[in-house]
């Protein structure tokens, strides 16, 4: 991953970096009884614990929820309600939602001090846990992402995607994108819809390739 912060950092995040991230992530799941099927979502912007969640989510076999950062409180509860949501990963900007979310499930935050609030800290959490973990195995069948249709017309519908969604994911990335080992590439769609999810983060990824993250909004 190469990223920018909207206060004009950057960084990257290695292969190796992300592996063993998303082990110590995948270990604190199976620690709080998280594995295969159960839903984790994500309430983040576009940064590299976007990533790691998402990662460490597969790792243990469980399916990634992506939640976007510009729902109020009652499209997330609503989202959370129906999915079973074992739990939320978020950061200060948009915890705040979840005090309004009636039966929310427990919460990790990034940078969790910037809240004011007694949930735990992310990096503290994963720095705790080993940074090996053997992946769960699943099926073509089995669900790995838990999406949710806009609710432009009447109610939002959930949809659980498929494992064996990822080959076309792939012809998509190398056949009509045309995405190569050369290219540097940077899908400005938002991974808290399908687009961006499949196709900035779970594409790249697939093909081995580097992605782009900016976490500021849009313009």
């Amino acid at each position: 991953l190469y990223y920018e912060t909207i206060d004009g950092g950057d960084g990257v995040l290695t292969f190796a970096e992300l592996k063993e991230a998303s082990a110590r992530f995948a270990n604190y799941l199976k620690s709080q009884g998280i594995g295969k099927g159960d839903r984790v979502a994500g309430l983040l912007p576009r940064t590299p614990e976007l990533l790691i969640v998402v990662a460490g989510a597969l790792r243990v076999g469980a399916v990634y929820q992506p939640l976007f950062t510009a729902f109020g409180s009652g499209a997330i509860e609503y989202r959370l309600e129906r999915a079973g949501t074992r739990l939320v990963v978020t950061d200060p900007a948009n915890y705040p939602k979840l005090n309004d979310v009636k039966g929310c499930p427990p919460v990790l935050c990034v940078n969790a001090a910037d809240t004011g609030a007694d949930v735990p800290d992310f990096a503290q959490t994963l720095a705790a846990q080993a940074d090996q973990f053997e992946p769960v195995m699943i099926t073509g069948a089995d669900p790995f992402l838990q999406m949710f249709t806009s609710g432009t017309v009447g109610k939002s519908k959930g949809v659980a995607v498929p494992a064996r969604a990822l080959l076309a994911f792939y012809v998509y990335m190398k056949y009509a994108v045309g995405l190569r080992p050369e290219d540097r590439f940077w899908n400005v769609a938002d991974p808290g819809w399908a687009y961006g999810l499949y196709y900035a983060v779970t594409g790249p990824l697939l093909m081995g390739h580097a992605t782009t993250l900016y976490d500021g909004p849009f313009t």
